[in-house]
């Protein structure tokens, strides 16, 4: 399957000079496990749950005045023409749980595990 078939569109973005408490917060409203980072319309990053937890609070920053900045990882590409299978072997080489998606070089979307394992499992009464 390509990954344009399952991926998310249009996904959430965050300035990355706002704090990683203003994420955090967007990201519970949402039930987000990621946002992609942004300077103005340029896409220069994402955070991951994980970004907030290895590199901000256990390096013991404060989430109030900690940049997104100062914790986000560069994000993986994977174009959108790819495979779920490539998608899925990129996220275990490199151990992330999100991949930006792009098409003809500009960012189309995000995909996720979830995603990748969605197809597998629909119709399960916990995907509700």
């Amino acid at each position: 399957m390509k990954i344009k078939e399952i991926m998310t569109r249009s996904p959430v973005t965050i300035e990355a000079d706002r704090t990683i408490r203003d994420a955090s917060i967007i990201m519970a409203q949402m039930k987000l496990g990621c946002l992609m980072v942004s300077r103005g319309k340029e896409i220069v990053g994402i955070l991951e749950e994980s970004n907030i937890i290895r590199n901000g609070l256990a390096e013991d920053l404060n989430p109030f005045n900690t940049r997104i900045a100062q914790v986000m990882s560069a994000p993986w590409i994977i174009d959108e023409e790819c495979s779920d299978d490539e998608a899925s072997q990129m996220m275990g080489q490199y151990h992330v749980r999100h991949l930006a998606v792009t098409s003809k070089t500009k960012i189309a979307g995000i995909i996720s595990m979830l995603d990748l394992i969605r197809p597998i499992y629909s119709g399960k009464s916990f995907w509700a």
